[in-house]
Parts: C-alpha cells; sequence; structure tokens
C-alpha cells in the first residue's frame, strides 16, 4: 500500500460551509501564499475534515472505502490525487517524526 507518512491539514485554513460549498479560506502565513478560497468536493470536504489529526494515507483510503462504494484501487487513485493537489498549494504539512511500526 502507501507509505506510513502521517499528513495533516494546514490550520491556517478555515473551512466554511456556504450555501452548500465547503471552501477553506486561508489566514495568516497561508493568506500571503495563496490569494482566495479554495473550493472542495464532497469527497475533498471528507477528507479535508479527516485530515484535521495526523492520519496516513492508507486511514484517507479507508475513509473512502467505509463512505462510498467504489474499490480500493479507485480510492487509493483518489486520495493520491486530493494529496497531490494539496501538497502543489502547500495546505498539506507531513509529519515529519513519526515512527514507523
Amino acid at each position: 500500500m502507501s507509505s506510513p507518512m502521517k499528513f495533516h491539514a494546514d490550520p491556517n485554513l478555515i473551512l466554511r460551509e456556504i450555501a452548500g460549498e465547503a471552501l477553506l479560506i486561508p489566514v495568516g502565513e497561508t493568506a500571503l501564499r495563496i490569494h482566495g478560497m479554495i473550493s472542495l468536493t464532497e469527497s475533498g470536504l471528507m477528507l479535508w475534515k479527516q485530515l484535521q489529526t495526523p492520519c496516513t494515507e492508507d486511514d484517507l483510503i479507508r475513509c473512502i472505502l467505509h463512505e462510498y462504494d467504489t474499490d480500493s484501487k479507485t480510492a487509493a487513485a483518489d486520495v493520491r490525487t486530493f494529496i497531490d493537489k494539496m501538497n502543489t498549494l502547500g495546505i498539506l504539512l507531513q509529519d515529519e517524526n513519526e515512527e514507523t511500526e
């Protein structure tokens, strides 16, 4: 499966649900890098909420599999795409000192 690296959401983004749309609003130092809001899909919102506490890619995949009627290959690809997009924006933090079991 994926690596045991844990990820968590940048705390300098405030989640607001406005008129049925989930938006991430940058504050603090993050607002200096990101101008505007980030819109999340339904599954992106679910993953972002999971990322409020550190979790692995496998944790996120299990979350998708639990919530949606999909196969593990599709769930893994969707989670990888989400992580890649969040990393590109610089809003997904990695826990550096995680010990592997």
